[in-house]
């Protein structure tokens, strides 16, 4: 995959996001997280910016898929972790995000469902492999990055024309996310200053739209949707 876009790169042709978001996707389902790392390293020749939302969030799904489809192995999740860590560091480089969107609209870090990923992975490292303890606070401070960046949580499910779409997208979204907080909440203490602002975040926005977003996809047909089946695995794994 690395010589085919470099090739169109040399070619000057451009890959649509589209393209490359599915391209990503199909990669991370076949055990191609990988690749996808080789491609997001040598950005200059494969033209693949992590600076595109869309692309960087089908990455962190991608991670999130392939350690729900091991079974939770140490190893998968081990390696999901240092690849999340290695993913959210290259967003800080500027050859993947503009210094001039830093911090602004268009800039992945203060999209909360990225952020989530990570703090997904973390805690589920933590629950499965360290005895739910935070010893370095990456939980922690995982956690206060996805809250300080909350304002920006597009939760609206929009049920006109094609409503499953955004209500499968929608679970695709923040199913992670909500997880993540979940977990993490028993790691921090639910008693806690985070742990508090946890529960209400679970409670007055990850709940409701998730619920929503089941309601809207049941309604509208009987087929298996991609974000309807991340949050039933992630309901029946039973983490922490």
């Amino acid at each position: 995959m690395v010589p085919f876009l470099t090739g169109l790169q040399t070619a000057k042709r451009r890959i649509r996001s589209g393209q490359l978001e599915k391209m990503v996707r199909k990669m991370a389902e076949k055990g191609g997280l990988g690749v996808v790392m080789e491609i997001a390293r040598r950005v200059e020749d494969t033209g693949m910016k992590l600076g595109d939302v869309g692309v960087t969030r089908e990455i962190m799904w991608g991670a999130v898929w392939r350690c729900m489809n091991s079974g939770y192995t140490e190893e998968a999740v081990r390696d999901g972790a240092k690849f999340v860590n290695a993913i959210w560091e290259m967003l800080s480089e500027e050859r993947h995000v503009d210094k001039t969107i830093r911090g602004r609209d268009g800039d992945p870090k203060t999209n909360p469902e990225i952020a989530g990923v990570v703090m997904w992975m973390r805690a589920v490292q933590s629950t499965l492999f360290s005895e739910s303890k935070d010893p370095d606070d990456q939980v922690k401070k995982a956690v206060e990055t996805v809250l300080a960046v909350w304002k920006n949580a597009d939760l609206k499910i929009n049920e006109e024309g094609r409503g499953w779409y955004d209500a499968n997208h929608k679970l695709l979204m923040w199913a992670p996310v909500w997880h993540g907080m979940k977990i993490s909440r028993k790691i921090l203490g639910q008693n806690t200053s985070l742990g508090r602002d946890l529960t209400s975040t679970i409670t007055l926005d990850l709940e409701p739209t998730i619920q929503k977003a089941i309601e809207v996809l049941s309604r509208n047909d009987n087929t298996k949707r991609r974000g309807l089946g991340f949050y039933e695995m992630l309901e029946k794994a039973k983490i922490g």
